[in-house]
This record gives structure tokens, sequence and C-alpha cells, in this order.
């Protein structure tokens, strides 16, 4: 069998042979792969490039190169006996097969590639190099430590948007390698301060990669962890985005809410009854409930109802034409979609939207705590958060599109939690041997 390289496998040899799981384990050292990838994922997009009409940024070319490694490192967890199915490990891959049928289907196979390949490449990889390159101890700990870091560093940058009144990072870039974009964001500046983008794609996607930041480095991590918070909630604070800070918000509530009610069984699913109470009554109770969410949930309701306009315009369209993907002219919109779950359904497809989704929800099949999972207490942590990230990307996914670093970071993180809910099985197993053969011996 093809061997894999050391600097992808530095940290890839920790073995399962010890039972025991404690959090000494988050000094586990971070494969150079995973490092590159995180080093790179924030890089300006003015440094991308083209390669055969396929434009590429840094992270892209890394995803290409991994891919054999990453599929080498696959086949070595399934022969040693290390892996354990998680239902996103099908999903995936479905949903990306969607993106790519959907556009052959109404535009033909011709530009399926240059249209979809990259979108595939971007999701695919990310889920696929966290989910094969995390597999000892302590690993997923270090990468989001690491993540953390480099949001902070991200924030750094961004504040020399608020500061100066300029994207200084887009135009630096822009003049080193001539890459030439107009960037239009809506409502440029809010309280007189220009939203701050720093080298991210959009302030409301700095916004909301701070958001999962400061979620993270409050629950999961200990070196850094405070440093970090603070620039992540400052990064949420000069996007002057009500999207990220509604995330933040919401995410908080649950981190508390898990916290507090930790030994209640089914928790969960006693939480959802509450908003699904209170939907009810405000349906029944006004003519208008969106409108009265808009004025009270949002820093501007005027983008709340161009929103839901969007929703109307584009929706008919999507119905027509479901499974894969509204044809260019079936629908009379020229401006940007705000939805992720849109923008999928509108490009690839209903079905695919829908595997997307399950992809998400998939990688949490596996739980990560409870008296059947062998992890340290910050692992559990990390799979707890990671949960509610999860719930946070598909619940803001119907008011904000990701695309881009973020869309990549989507995949980085459904992999870690995949990668979690697969370790603390094989820990469980592993220890019960452990045990087994003491007591026959």
């Amino acid at each position: 069998m093809t061997q894999t390289p050391m600097w992808l496998n530095d940290a890839s040899n920790a073995d399962f042979e010890s039972a025991p799981v404690d959090d000494s384990a988050a000094q586990a050292k971070l494969s150079t792969a995973l490092k590159l990838i995180l080093l790179t994922l924030f890089l300006p997009e003015a440094f991308s490039f083209f390669v055969f009409s396929l434009r590429l940024t840094v992270t892209r070319l890394l995803f290409l190169v991994f891919v054999p490694f990453v599929a080498v490192r696959f086949v070595a967890k399934i022969s040693q006996g290390n892996y354990r199915f998680v239902a996103s490990d099908i999903f995936v891959p479905l949903s990306g097969f969607w993106m790519f049928l959907g556009p052959a289907v109404t535009h033909g196979v011709a530009n399926t590639v240059f249209h979809s390949g990259p979108i595939v490449l971007e999701y695919l990889m990310a889920y696929l190099t966290t989910r094969a390159l995390l597999s000892g101890r302590g690993e997923a700990i270090a990468f989001v430590e690491l993540l953390c870091v480099v949001i902070a560093f991200v924030v750094a940058d961004a504040l020399l948007d608020t500061v100066t009144g300029r994207y200084v990072t887009r135009e630096v870039a822009g003049q080193i390698t001539g890459y030439q974009k107009t960037w239009n964001v809506a409502d440029g500046y809010r309280f007189g301060f220009l939203r701050a983008a720093g080298p991210i794609e959009h302030p409301i996607l700095l916004g909301f990669v701070c958001a999962l930041g400061f979620l993270i480095s409050v629950s999961a991590i200990s070196r850094f962890g405070r440093v970090c918070a603070v620039m992540s909630g400052l990064g949420v604070v000069i996007a002057f985005s009500s999207a990220p800070q509604q995330c933040l918000a919401i995410g908080i509530a649950l981190l508390f809410y898990s916290r507090l009610f930790k030994e209640v069984p089914h928790k969960w699913l006693l939480l959802s009854l509450p908003p699904m109470l209170g939907a009810v009554v405000l349906i029944e109770s006004t003519n208008s409930p969106f409108g009265h969410l808009f004025d009270y949930l949002t820093i501007d309701p005027q983008t709340a109802y161009f929103r839901l306009y969007v929703w109307n315009v584009i929706g008919p369209a999507v119905v027509q034409s479901p499974y894969f993907g509204a044809v260019d002219g079936s629908y009379d919109y020229g401006g940007s979609v705000d939805s992720l779950w849109l923008v999928l359904a509108m490009d690839y497809g209903i079905p695919c939207a829908i595997l997307t989704g399950l992809s998400m929800i998939g990688s949490c099949s596996l739980p990560t705590s409870g008296p059947s999972v062998c992890l340290s207490d910050a692992e559990a942590k990390l799979g707890t958060i990671l949960g509610i990230i999860i719930f946070l990307i598909i619940f803001m996914g119907f008011t904000v599109d990701l695309w881009g670093t973020t869309w990549i970071l989507v995949g980085l993180l459904v992999g870690v939690r995949a990668h979690l809910g697969e370790l603390g099985h094989v820990n469980t197993e592993v220890a019960s041997d452990v045990v087994g053969n003491e007591f026959s011996d």
C-alpha cells in the first residue's frame, strides 16, 4: 500500500491503544496539511489564479494536491479497524454528486466542471481532510484552537477597514496581483462606520465566521481562549450585521441551556417545543408575522424584507424546475440571493439542498457525550458546540448565503464533528477490549 508522506502524516499516527482519555490530549500535534489549510483559508480572493479557465485559490490548490493522500488515509483508517460509519460520509458525496448533475442537465456537461467543480471541491475536500486527517486524541482540539487564533488575526486585519473607512486588505492585494473586482456591499456604512470585511468576501461572512469563533473559544479551547473570544466578539461588532449577532446570541443561549440541563434526557427535543408554539401564536395573532419578526430582530428591517422578496421571486422558478435547478430566464431577478438553501435549490435543484442539509445533520449521527462515549471533557464540549454550530449554519442559511472561505469552513467543521463522533466510539470499544483482556488474564 502507498505510504502517506510524513509531512501529511506527522500527527496522524496517534493510536487508539490506550483506553483512558484526558485533557492532556489537547496538546496533540496537528498535521502540517491541516495547518496549511487553516493558514491559507482566509487569504484575500485577489490571490486566486486561473488554470485552464478554472479559478483556483491557494486552499483549492492544496485540496487538489491532498486528494490522493486523503484517499490513502481513508483506506488506512478502514483497514486498521479505526473507521466507524457516520451518516455524513454518505450525504456529503451525494450532495457533491448532485452539484455536478444539476448543471449538467440544465446547462450541459461542458459547463459543469467550471461551474460546479470549485464548489464541490471546497465542500467535499474540506470535509474529507478533517474527517480523514484527524485521527488521534486531542487533534480536533488542536485544530479548532489554531482556527480561533487565525480568526483573531483576521479580526485584527478587519479593524483596519473600520479605522480607515476603506477595505485596506482588498485594495493592497488587488494592487499586488492586479486583480480587479467591484465589491458591492449594500448599505456599506452603518452608525457612521464602514462595515468591516478584512480578507473575507463580505462583512456578513466576517461576522458569521467571528460568531462561530467566539462560540468555540468560550467552550472548547484553553490556550488563548479569552483573547480569541474577545477578538471574535469584536469582529461580530464591526461587521455591523444582524445575522451574525443573532447567530451569536442564539449560540450563547443554546450553550448555557446545554450546560444548565446537562443531565436532562431529551433536552433538545424539549427545547424545540417553545419556538414551535411561539410561531403558531405569532401566525394566529397577526396578519404580518414576518413583518413583526423583521422589525424586532434586525438592525435594518429593509434588508429582511428584501430577503423575503427574493424568496417570493425565485421560489416559483425553483418549484417549476425542482430537481436540477432553475434555468436562466425562468425568473426575473438580477440581484444577489441571500440564502444558502435557496441558492443550492436554484443552481442545483431541491434534492441538492436537502442532501447538503442532511450531510450537516448526519455529522452528528454519533454522539460525543454520554456513558457510551469515551472522549476527554474538552472533546465532549467541542462535540456539543459543533452540534450547536451546525444547527446555526442550517438556521442562518435561510437568510445568509455562504460561499468562498465560509463555505470551506462549514465543510471543515462538519468533518471535525464527524471525527469526534467516530473517535468517541473507537475509544469506547478499545476500552472495553482492554477491560475484557484484563479479566481474561
